[in-house]
């Protein structure tokens, strides 16, 4: 009877997944990360003993998640670089997260409906929506999963004393670290547990975690290290105050749980706020003071065990990501509620204990409906990039990376002028933005404007030198044969980024200046990079085929045709039959 009821539960958690989520598995991939984290990643293009060693001892992109890039390739492996497939994983994903929540929940409360409305919510909430639709985000999907699922192994070792439970805590620990290091904050949610459960410090429970604690400071290190050698932990303070560093840290604690009790608006991308003449908005000087009544809220119900531990659970998991070091260019995200929506719901359920359970389910529908509908509708803004980035603008219209990334979807369908035109947008709000010149000097490359090319290039590296603005520079002076040029810039393309089409385009610049054997060097390093990139081996076999060893140079066109080289197949059709 029992079993039969909580199939019930979980079915109505399964199909209101279903009915939010199912519609954007035709959604496409996005140029918001997921080309670069998935599609064109080349440890997600095979899956085998080298990439998988590839994948556990190097960074990509300065982030460290080799548990989620395996999973990334054999979603390739076994279905393609589909993008229904990677949305369809999320999908089932959520569904098994969901469904430990629930668990979880039905652990805490001491109620029937209340479990499955709380689950109801964390399955519909509108912000949940990012990390499930965002291909990209798929690793927060999934460190969540081995984090709950770790937590409530650590439940069972706590009330059963069976030390085969701590041992799968702590395996499960490492799976959700190696997805993503925000699971760092774990040993310190069993702390907040160890409260909750008894109030009682033993020194037992504190030696058991140091496991716990070794792991974290490890994968902070490693994490930290790898941020800082991809340039991701440029501070954006020099914007902003010592002063004005608390506000936005205050601001950004106060966003999530506002949104959640109130999803709108929402968007793909939070801003930081501007500086009018050096002082931010007035709503963020009222956040301190927001977080000290809230702190003495909390003092005054600190009895109540539920609502304290569920605030530990939201503070911890929320606390990485509130920018107390200003970097990247948003300051607030939907995603990072993922996880920490678990205690904001441990704390609505503690509020909603007393009411009674039929009360509840009919009080619930109206709340449920709106919260289906409105997620519904977010599922198609992660359509493509255009639906994407045309929402931002609805809600945020300065956002000048929004008109840079329309331009580059404009410029993917062939719509030049448009993507001109978007481009001109982005410089316009923000004359600075290096991506935006980099992106134009490229239209003006294709309409045979090399000097209009060159100086949005030039203006774009002294802004903020980056590899692909070298790059798009040094293709510029290959074409106009100015090949010392192109080699410099190319090489300061591939100190930045070591990429495999940076080697390749600078094997091409040494070949024509006739330096074969820094080509032929430069060749191997970008099939060592990337062992599918089709142009390295075809250029190979040209170099081969020039200097007489035709079984080599056969070799490489024949790979290089059946990576996909149209002009590979039919030099080894006319040079090797």
């Amino acid at each position: 009877m029992e079993w039969s009821k909580n199939a019930r539960y979980w079915l109505a958690i399964i199909v209101l997944a279903c009915v939010v989520y199912v519609p954007g598995l035709s959604n496409s991939f996005t140029y918001l990360d997921d080309h670069v984290q998935v599609v064109e990643n080349p440890f997600v293009r095979s899956l085998n003993f080298e990439s998988i060693k590839g994948i556990f001892t190097t960074y990509f992109v300065g982030m460290y998640q080799p548990v989620t890039t395996i999973i990334y390739a054999a979603t390739n492996t076994f279905f393609g670089m589909k993008p229904t497939a990677f949305h369809g994983l999320s999908l089932l994903l959520h569904i098994i997260n969901s469904l430990l929540v629930f668990k979880l929940l039905r652990s805490f409360l001491k109620s029937n409906n209340l479990p499955v409305v709380l689950t109801a919510v964390f399955v519909i909430h509108p912000m949940q929506v990012e990390s499930v639709a965002w291909v990209s985000a798929f690793s927060n999907l999934l460190f969540s999963f081995f984090f709950l699922l770790a937590f409530w192994f650590y439940i069972r070792y706590k009330n059963e004393g069976n030390i085969k439970f701590w041992t799968y805590c702590l395996v499960l620990f490492i799976l959700s670290c190696l997805s993503k290091s925000a699971a760092v904050t774990f040993p310190i949610v069993l702390f907040a547990y160890d409260y909750f459960s008894s109030a009682k410090f033993e020194l037992k429970l504190f030696f058991q975690k140091i496991p716990f604690l070794l792991i974290s400071l490890i994968f902070g290190i490693v994490t930290l290290l790898g941020r800082e050698t991809a340039g991701h932990l440029s501070d954006l303070s020099a914007a902003f105050s010592s002063i004005d560093r608390v506000f936005l840290v205050s601001n950004s604690f106060l966003f999530y749980p506002i949104k959640f009790l109130l999803p709108y608006p929402l968007s793909a991308f939070y801003p930081y706020p501007e500086l009018t003449d050096g002082h931010l908005p007035s709503l963020f000087y009222l956040s301190p003071i927001l977080l000290i009544v809230i702190a003495l809220g909390l003092f005054k119900v600190r009895n109540k065990k539920l609502i304290i531990f569920g605030s530990f659970w939201f503070i911890i998991t929320i606390f990485l990501v509130l920018q107390f070091v200003p970097f990247g260019n948003q300051i607030t995200t939907d995603r990072y509620i993922y996880l920490p929506l678990f205690g904001l719901l441990l704390i609505l359920g503690s509020a909603l204990q007393k009411v009674k359970e039929s009360t509840l389910l009919v009080a619930a529908v109206i709340p449920i409906f709106i919260l289906t509908t409105t997620s519904f509708q977010r599922v198609q803004i992660w359509q493509n990039d255009q639906t994407l980035w045309e929402s931002v603008i609805e809600t945020h219209p300065t956002v000048s990376q929004a008109y840079n990334n329309l331009g580059s979807f404009a410029l993917k369908q062939n719509q030049s002028q448009q993507a001109f035109n978007y481009f001109n947008q982005a410089i316009q709000i923000q004359p600075n933005y290096a991506d935006a010149y980099s992106n134009r000097g490229n239209l003006y490359a294709q309409a045979g404007n090399s000097s209009a090319a060159i100086k949005d290039f030039d203006t774009a590296i002294r802004l903020r030198p980056h590899a692909d603005a070298y790059f798009n520079r040094a293709n510029e002076f290959s074409n106009l044969n100015r090949l010392n040029e192109a080699i410099s810039d190319y090489s300061e393309s591939i100190i930045l980024d070591p990429r495999a089409d940076s080697y390749t385009n600078r094997a091409f610049a040494y070949l024509k200046i006739q330096k074969v054997t820094l080509a032929q060097q430069d060749l191997k390093k970008a099939q060592q990079i990337n062992p599918r990139y089709a142009r390295a081996f075809f250029l190979e076999g040209i170099i081969e085929q020039n200097i007489g060893n035709k079984n080599a140079a056969c070799s490489a066109f024949l790979k290089a045709a059946n990576l996909g080289e149209a002009n590979a197949r039919k030099t080894y059709n006319q040079n090797c039959n």
